[in-house]
Formats: C-alpha cells, structure tokens, sequence
C-alpha cells in the first residue's frame, strides 16, 4: 500500500501503528481517530494500544475490527505511588546525589549508555531532551561514586496541573546493579518530586512475568500496578 508523506512523496507499507490521546471527558473522539488511520493506511495491517484501566477504550477499538493480540509478552505495565512515607535513602560511604545542574550533558549522556549499554544516545540527543519541556534540571538526577563517576541516572517529569510526576527512565550502571543504587535514587527522587509539588508518582516497567526484575524494583520502594498496555491489531481492509 502507498502512502503519501508529509513531504508529498509515497511510501510502501504494510504496517501502521496508531499512537493515539483523547481527553477523558471526550472518549468518543477515538471513533473519528480509528477512522482516519483507516483512510491514511488503506489496505495496511494497524497496531495500537489501549490501557486496560481505561473503560471506554476497549469497547470501541474492538467494534472497529481490532483484535487483542493475547500472545504479545512484550507489554509495558503503568506503576503508581502517592507520594507519602518516603524511607530516607541510604547510599553507601562516599557516594553523592547530583543533579543535572552540577553534570555535565556529556556525563549525563554517558551516564544513560552506561545504564543501557546498547544505547547510541548522544550529548546532542541529551540536549534535546534537556530542551523538552517539562524538564527540570534539578529532577534529572545521578548517583556519582566516590571518584565521581555516575553510575545510576533517572529524570522525573513532572505535571504541575495534575500535581503527578514520573519516572522516565530510571536505569544503573551495568557493573554496579543489585547494590541498592537504583533504589536510593528512586526514594530521593520521590523526595524531589515530592518537594516540588507531586502528590503522586508514576513509572512504567516491562509487566510480563518472564521479566520480573524491573517491576520487583518498583514494588520494592513502594508502587503497585495502575494499568497495563493492551496490544491491538487490525488486519488491512
């Protein structure tokens, strides 16, 4: 199937996915969005996803044609804690919180590759999310060794309008893990978020049972699951 691009040229594909946001107060918009994919990818198999706390999605999505595909393990789970009785975090002797204030873009990137070693992110890709807004420098934050290396990294995010942070990514260094780090920035993180303004935390994990570690982390400081990631298809018509 050919589609036409912004740029007025033609693509081949076989395959669209719908990323998709409708106010909650007007579910129905979801209706005209399942019909414009239909007429922007004619003939192309459609993917999308829908949030299993959200109770008018399901309904609709499944009256245009689209099937749960129960098969997919590959689902994000959505993860929320009120921000109340925070344990006071403990890091061992000589290591430090820092803010992105105090590092710089080139550590901040190198702290990110060192947490997901096949990332290519760069200083300018950091830049660019330093330029997103809502970042605050003072929510992106690091755990630094006694030498100063950053060994763990998470930015918050966080909505003054719904008073709701989170979490995204939280990730450690691939040498250092299962040494409480990653649990100690979380609970000064929270802290943060807390302080500046947060009544409640939010952070997503990968939710199959076969991949436990990330979701085990989070329970551990205190989230339980809120949603989770419902994979949609629709086979081209």
């Amino acid at each position: 199937q050919n589609t036409r691009r912004a740029d007025g040229t033609l693509r081949e594909v076989e395959e669209a996915r719908l990323i998709w946001q409708t106010h909650p107060q007007h579910f129905d918009v979801l209706n005209a969005l399942l019909a414009w994919a239909d007429s922007q990818a004619p003939g192309a198999r459609k993917t999308l996803t829908v949030q299993s706390a959200d109770p008018h999605a399901r309904p609709i999505v499944e009256a245009a044609g689209y099937t749960f595909d129960a098969e997919d393990d590959g689902w994000t789970q959505f993860n929320a804690r009120p921000l109340t009785d925070i344990p006071s975090p403990e890091l061992p002797e000589g290591y430090r919180f820092l803010t992105a204030e105090e590092v710089s873009t080139a550590d901040a990137a190198q702290a990110h590759r060192d947490a997901w070693h096949s990332s290519t992110f760069t200083e300018a890709a950091c830049a660019r999310v330093q330029g997103t807004w809502p970042y605050r420098p003072d929510l992106h934050l690091f755990v630094a060794a006694p030498g100063g290396r950053l060994l763990a990294t998470a930015i918050i995010w966080f909505d003054p309008v719904s008073r709701t942070a989170e979490f995204e990514p939280v990730g450690t260094h691939r040498d250092h893990r299962r040494q409480g780090l990653g649990t100690a920035l979380q609970l000064h993180g929270m802290s943060a978020a807390r302080s500046a303004g947060a009544e409640v935390m939010l952070v997503a994990c990968e939710g199959a049972e076969t991949r436990p570690a990330a979701r085990q982390m989070y329970y551990g400081v205190g989230f339980k699951k809120l949603s989770r990631d419902l994979s949609y298809s629709k086979e081209g018509a």
